[in-house]
């Protein structure tokens, strides 16, 4: 079903007007976010007095939005040409199409209105809104964030990992979780000036990791889930339980770019390089989230923060090395040695 067959109807339906339950306030990238849609992986508010929040979130029964009315700015596919999402605009109003998943109507205002599609379960609709279009969102009101992981290791040093998916990300957060490291996000991070240097702030405390690797890394597996998300074999184990955000988020001591699995050195030790400012201008760009891709002035801002972040003298090194579970020791030795090693 496509976006204008769930989104037009002559006219909105009973339930579409009916009062929504009463929302609660929760916390992401520590942005207060309001929804009636309950968001169980995301820590509670509930004495919330901060008044209006950054974000509002409803689920809707039916379209008030027509997809006719907006015309297509940009699509996401796979290298096989599948469609994953489609951004049209209105205006100033956005509409998130996931085909035969669900609509997000997003507001001027930051009121995002979600329409799932006929049997979607929520915890689909829910990984959907959490990282895919609750960070493209932040990102067009001029918040920074990456598709990275990122942990505090044991020697008080936050560092983070980008990469493309497949990489690795998670798994090495994982690792130096496992190993005496606090965990900030396997998936996506908001990066942001503050005292003393560039800070960041975790969004959704799950890690989520493939069959194979949990195994390997010798988690629990009594606490993994088949993960929302279609098309894939990862499970999630939520940390909401035993992750807290610090009042003050930690300073961004490195960024590593992770090498493609196959960029491994002849001799397989593992290597920790610096990048050249402009593969790392590029790779910071490549990494972030955007809602409008086609926007210019976005696109532009987006440059210019980047930039920022460099010339404030964030560290960005190539970290390469064999993509095989018993050379993670090694990984985190490294890191923790850098950049002394």
């Amino acid at each position: 079903m496509t976006a204008s067959q769930r989104t037009h109807a002559p006219d909105p339906s009973q339930d579409a007007l009916r009062e929504p339950p009463v929302p609660d306030t929760y916390l992401l990238f520590g942005t207060p976010v309001h929804s009636n849609i309950p968001l169980p992986e995301l820590p509670r508010l509930p004495d919330y007095q901060g008044g209006a929040p950054a974000v509002a979130i409803r689920q809707m029964a039916a379209g008030l939005a027509k997809a006719e009315d907006f015309h297509t700015c940009h699509e996401w596919r796979t290298e096989q040409g599948r469609l994953l999402c489609r951004c049209l605009r209105r205006d100033t109003d956005y509409l998130l199409s996931f085909p035969a998943q669900a609509d997000f109507h997003i507001e001027a205002g930051g009121i995002i209105n979600c329409l799932p599609a006929p049997g979607v379960a929520q915890g689909l609709l829910r990984h959907l809104l959490l990282n895919q279009v609750l960070p493209r969102y932040l990102a067009h009101t001029g918040e920074q964030l990456l598709h990275a992981s990122a942990v505090t290791l044991a020697n008080g040093k936050t560092v983070a990992f980008l990469g493309e998916s497949g990489f690795g990300k998670s798994t090495l957060a994982s690792y130096c979780h496992l190993n005496g490291a606090q965990f900030i996000d396997d998936d996506c991070i908001l990066l942001r000036s503050g005292e003393g240097g560039l800070r960041i702030v975790g969004g959704v405390p799950t890690v989520r990791l493939y069959p194979d690797s949990l195994r390997a890394l010798g988690h629990n597996p009594a606490g993994f889930a088949p993960y929302a998300q279609e098309r894939t074999d990862k499970l999630q184990m939520s940390l909401s339980g035993q992750h807290t955000h610090p009042v003050m988020p930690p300073i961004l001591h490195a960024l590593f770019l992770l090498g493609a699995p196959g960029d491994v050195p002849a001799n397989g030790a593992v290597t920790i390089t610096p990048a050249g400012g402009q593969v790392a201008l590029m790779s910071l760009v490549r990494g972030a989230f955007n809602l409008n891709p086609a926007d210019k002035h976005t696109l532009r801002q987006m440059f210019e923060q980047r930039a920022q972040i460099l010339a404030e003298g964030l560290p960005v090194c190539h970290l390469n090395y064999p993509r095989s579970h018993r050379a993670l020791p090694q990984v985190l030795q490294a890191l923790l040695n850098w950049p002394h090693a």
